[in-house]
């Protein structure tokens, strides 16, 4: 298997610019098979980072498109190999024949997220800027990019460096004392042990308590709709979605399954889950509705507890709020205040 690689980073579909890249050995010598630059230097031959205009060229020679390429040496490249890309029109059809043409140049087509896994393995990145790369290119919504970007800077690597070396200065400091007992070593007290190490647990206790809000930033908060039959919470989530996103009749059990939708409030991704109208029924399809409306109170991080505002909280009110409070963070919602009652 070839260790050169190459792929297209752009995403799928046209677009005004597309971009092919490969990373490996021979990386510049390959896109120079594709590739005809407009002066005299050739694309091996050009300084790192530098772009050059020219032609690019399909696997028989024939002009396809203009457009830029340049070259990255090792190790001061994303992968820490010698790459180079290969820039042009957003062209579907363009970006598939300048692929082929790389391929038969020697290269193979990258594996997924292959070129970041290279620049892990070669020190580039470490493992949480590497988780963080994908979490960037997925996020969607401000916050998630946000902090997306600052794992990728390092920000989490260094507490997660700082705690790492507190515990290595102890074990350095044990494996000294014990191993060399003649030597003008300090004393290792369990005093001072129990303090360093209380340290390194409160640092990593702090750390932890971080990752929830890390998982609702990248991943959004699941915001589960809970109720009796026909309070109207699949109005509340067309009109928090912003469309008629579910079925609406005033047919007490309209909704038999979970219907979800995706909003961002104030910034942050939340993922709305209409739920059927939680009773007894013996119905077998809304018992099946009544079913996943409880797998997904498993999974919820907020329930908005939807009552009809024009009638006096029940007993099954009463009972659902319970049952939503033992599950999560709940909200209750007064619901059909334009109604008279």
């Amino acid at each position: 298997m070839s260790d050169l690689i190459a792929a297209v980073a752009t995403p799928p579909g046209t677009g005004g610019v597309g971009i092919l890249r490969l990373s490996g050995p021979g990386a510049a010598q390959a896109a120079a098979r594709v590739f005809r630059p407009k002066g005299t230097r050739a694309l091996p031959d050009a300084p790192d980072r530098q772009l050059l205009y020219g032609t690019l060229l399909d696997q028989a020679g024939q002009a396809l498109d203009t457009g830029l390429a340049f070259v990255s040496r090792a190790p001061h490249s994303y992968t820490g190999e010698e790459t180079a890309e290969l820039q042009c029109h957003g062209s579907p059809i363009v970006l598939s024949l300048v692929l082929d043409a790389l391929f038969a140049a020697g290269a193979r087509q990258a594996r997924a997220g292959e070129f970041t896994q290279r620049a892990f393995l070669n020190g580039k990145l470490d493992l949480t800027q590497a988780e963080a790369v994908i979490d960037l290119i997925e996020a969607e919504t401000p916050a998630a990019a946000r902090q997306a970007a600052g794992q990728l800077t390092g920000a989490l690597s260094r507490r997660i460096d700082a705690i790492y070396s507190g515990l290595t200065d102890v074990m350095a400091h044990f494996c000294a004392v014990l191993d060399y007992p003649d030597e003008d070593l300090d004393p290792f007290q369990t005093q001072q042990l129990q303090e360093a190490l209380q340290a390194q647990e409160e640092a990593l206790t702090a750390l932890l308590r971080t990752s929830r809000r890390g998982r609702l930033l990248s991943q959004g908060l699941t915001c589960v709709l809970l109720g009796r039959p026909n309070a109207g919470k699949s109005s509340l989530l067309n009109a928090l979605a912003g469309y008629e996103r579910a079925i609406v009749t005033p047919i007490p059990g309209t909704t038999r399954d979970t219907v979800e939708a995706t909003v961002t409030l104030e910034g942050y991704l939340f993922r709305l889950v209409d739920t059927a109208g939680l009773r007894d029924s013996d119905d077998p399809i809304e018992q099946l509705g009544v079913a996943r409306s409880r797998q997904a109170l498993d999974q919820a991080d907020l329930i908005l507890l939807v009552c009809d505002g024009t009638q006096e909280m029940g007993e099954e009110d009463t009972a659902l709020l319970d049952q939503a409070l033992d599950q999560a963070d709940t909200l209750l919602v007064m619901n059909k205040s334009d109604l008279p009652g």
